[in-house]
């Protein structure tokens, strides 16, 4: 992501919008973004909108090594998981664990 990526940005509209594995899919489909729309139509990506090269999410081992690595890696302040059904983030200040998302609409 571009942009910041804040947890009240980026994780409310992952948590409010993006509720099911299908539209995970989507978005991971669409490769690097530039920003996140409520819809798919509404996101903005470097592939798709601009041409540029293909670049997809990075896999890790599990879990803990995303947790321990992604940042690092990815160049962000927060990670976002989605876990059965719902999302994750860590990176939060104060927190040291991953920290739950919801979102009232």
């Amino acid at each position: 992501m571009h942009h910041d990526a804040y947890v009240a940005g980026v994780g409310a509209i992952l948590g409010g919008w993006y509720e099911t594995p299908e539209l995970v899919k989507g978005l991971l489909d669409l490769g690097d973004l530039s920003s996140l729309g409520t819809t798919l139509a509404d996101t903005v990506a470097y592939h798709r909108d601009g041409g540029e090269d293909m670049r997809v999410a990075r896999l890790y081992r599990n879990i803990d090594a995303y947790r321990r690595n992604g940042r690092r890696d990815l160049g962000v302040d927060y990670l976002y998981l989605f876990d059965g059904g719902r999302w994750l983030a860590y990176g939060i200040p104060g927190e040291r664990d991953w920290v739950g998302i919801k979102v009232a609409k």
